[in-house]
């Protein structure tokens, strides 16, 4: 019967000792000024959720502010959603146009955070998610938001995760390569 040590990497021995750390769950999904999965429990079409693409700009944005406090609190790391189920990015992919870059803000979210946090010296990390609801070729499924609007359905039935899936290895190589060591990445879904 294997233990604890046997499955556990010893690169990983850091996350016993330091437990206490902050998830944070950003997006455009903030606008609605609900949850991160509002898209899909309210089953918001792509026009609709749209406005919250072409108004994000978060003038208060101040990643320094929250690492020094999350130091001050104690933490040892963060985790932040490069990208939610929505297929909006935080950071300046070069795979979509869904991302921080392109709207009002114009700047990337990911890589300040990551600097604002290591300076304060906290770990970092990344939570992605395997589902891009924005991606033409990612299924609709029994998550999509527009699962039940059987035109939309219909429409959408060429779509072939085999397509997406070079997708999401690109945005996870580009995670892997432009914001140096990562002490956690995070990968959100299973269907099995």
């Amino acid at each position: 019967m294997p233990t604890d040590t046997d499955i556990t990497p010893p690169e990983t021995d850091w996350f016993v000792h330091d437990r206490f750390g902050l998830f944070i769950h950003w997006g455009i999904y903030a606008l609605g000024a609900r949850h991160e999965w509002v898209k899909s429990v309210e089953k918001l079409d792509d026009a609709y959720y749209q406005r919250y693409f072409d108004y994000f700009d978060p003038d208060l944005y101040d990643p320094r502010i929250w690492a020094r406090e999350a130091r001050n609190a104690g933490m040892k790391y963060f985790v932040v959603t490069s990208k939610h189920h929505d297929g909006f990015c935080l950071w300046d992919s070069d795979l979509t146009d869904y991302k921080a870059t392109n709207t009002p803000y114009g700047k990337d979210l990911l890589q300040p955070m990551v600097d604002a946090f290591r300076d304060e010296g906290l770990k970092v990390g990344f939570y992605h998610s395997l589902i891009d609801w924005h991606h033409p070729d990612f299924p609709v499924d029994g998550f999509h938001p527009q699962r039940d609007d059987l035109e939309f359905r219909a429409a959408n039935q060429h779509r072939a995760i085999r397509n997406y899936v070079p997708y999401l290895h690109g945005q996870t190589r580009e995670l892997l390569s432009r914001f140096g060591k990562l002490d956690i990445m995070w990968f959100d879904f299973s269907y099995a």
